[in-house]
């Protein structure tokens, strides 16, 4: 055995890019989801650099669980267990509230198809016009609905109770009686063996989809004369606020998972990176989980364990299939543009954007799996660490290593307390030994960040 010379004879440079992989000479170990332990408000927005995910500001205080969110005549709106919302002159102002206060109240709605009127069923599952100035019972709807959608100019009603989907007259939400096999309304029976009812209803891709716990139906036809409801696959949904329409895809919560519908093959589901936190969902108040997007990524709010509110809160990247865990909490989303808002358990209603949370510094990190160079029987010494990165002034970068492959005891090796904002290359100005072959690194820090690199310059003995 021969003992450590000066000046290693054998070295090498390993370059890690966090969101696309650790390049160890040939062979790549991607580090991204499925590479990390852990990774606390990161995202990869500017892929393949991993950055700190966008801050918000509290837009308005309301009371109670916030449930739905939109706009309706260029006014944002919002929904509580109490009843029905408009923001208005810096405050919120009832527009309709059924009495008592009731959590499990669905609250569905649907624009008339030239957005003068808003359409939405209340406490008393009724079917109710809202035209900026007064609220109308639809007294000729059927009563019991829980969702409703609008498609080809006709409104449809489905309820919890039963297996029927009612729609409207054509360009007459108002009209729930006439007969008239071409224009006039009628019911549509939605039958499956195990006898479930209707969970979700919505349009997309030139039908109208109908969600079972189990089973999707779409709709074919234009009118009584050759309306058709077809079952095409054998994938349900638990919530119906879960489901999110983008410009391409359908999205939504099924009893086994997080799904992605374009309109033509069968649904895939995209959730298996987060399937710990799926198996975790309270079926009983599953219909509790929501969903929104602010076209880049999909926000995904649980119920899981004990909880009977949304309690953990992700987000899908859907242009590189990637998940992260987010440290806020969110119960309804509506995206105004490009600008997303999202409500709260305790009545907040937050607009995504800025450096911060609400005032809160953010707090990041990642943890890397555990990694080694080369041969695995010889010991190495890291002598050095380079990470690229841009760090915001006010903000902070630390660099910690654990030796293991499960080490747990973080040796800070490196740290920065105000940034520069401008892009550099900061050289840990230390030597790690590690006593076994394996390790792993962490980063973490508060504030905005962007890392761009890790490189690792990898020094072993001769022989």
């Amino acid at each position: 055995m021969k003992p450590w010379i000066a000046t290693p004879q054998k070295s090498k440079t390993a370059v890690v890019t966090l969101a696309d992989g650790i390049n160890q000479s040939m062979e790549a170990i991607e580090i991204k989801d499925s590479q990390c332990v852990a990774t606390i408000n990161l995202d990869s927005f500017l892929y393949p650099t991993l950055q700190v995910t966008d801050g918000h500001t509290l837009h308005s205080q309301h009371t109670g669980y916030i449930s739905r969110l939109f706009k309706f005549g260029n006014k944002l709106y919002c929904t509580n267990g109490k009843g029905l919302y408009r923001y208005s002159g810096g405050s919120w102002v009832a527009v309709f509230e059924p009495g008592g206060e009731d959590n499990s109240r669905p609250w569905p709605y649907s624009m008339f198809f030239d957005g003068s009127k808003l359409f939405f069923t209340d406490g008393d599952i009724r079917l109710r016009q809202w035209d900026g100035a007064s609220v109308t019972t639809i007294d000729n709807a059927p009563i019991g609905e829980s969702f409703i959608t609008s498609h080809s100019n006709r409104f449809f009603l489905a309820g919890k109770g039963d297996n029927l989907l009612s729609f409207s007259g054509l360009r007459d939400a108002t009209d729930w009686t006439s007969t008239d096999k071409y224009v006039g309304t009628g019911k549509i029976t939605v039958e499956t063996s195990d006898g479930d009812k209707p969970s979700g209803l919505t349009a997309f891709s030139n039908h109208v989809i109908l969600f079972k716990k189990n089973t999707m139906h779409k709709l074919f036809g234009e009118d009584s004369t050759n309306f058709n409801m077809t079952q095409p696959y054998g994938v349900g949904c638990v919530s119906d606020r879960s489901i999110v329409p983008t410009r391409d895809s359908l999205y939504w919560l099924g009893p086994d998972g997080f799904y992605d519908y374009m309109g033509g093959a069968a649904p895939t589901k995209i959730s298996d990176p987060i399937k710990n936190y799926i198996a975790q969902i309270n079926m009983l108040y599953a219909h509790n989980c929501c969903a929104g997007t602010d076209g880049r990524f999909i926000y995904l709010s649980l119920v899981t364990g004990t909880a009977t509110l949304p309690n953990v809160t992700l987000k899908y990247d859907m242009q590189g299939g990637r998940w992260w865990p987010v440290s806020f909490v969110a119960t309804s989303y509506y995206l105004d543009g490009q600008t997303l808002y999202f409500g709260t358990a305790d009545g907040k209603i937050m607009q995504m954007g800025g450096n911060d949370f609400a005032g809160s510094a953010i707090n990041w990190s990642i943890e890397t799996k555990p990694f080694s160079e080369g041969d695995e029987t010889i010991r190495k010494t890291i002598n050095r660490l380079f990470i690229v990165a841009d760090i915001e002034p006010g903000s902070t970068l630390n660099v910690a290593y654990a030796g293991g492959t499960e080490g747990g005891t973080w040796n800070q090796v490196y740290t920065t307390s105000n940034g520069t904002g401008a892009i550099q290359s900061i050289r840990i100005p230390v030597i790690v030994r590690t006593p076994e072959t394996w390790y792993r690194l962490k980063l973490y820090g508060t504030g905005k960040v962007k890392i761009h690199r890790i490189i690792r310059e990898v020094s072993k003995r001769n022989g």
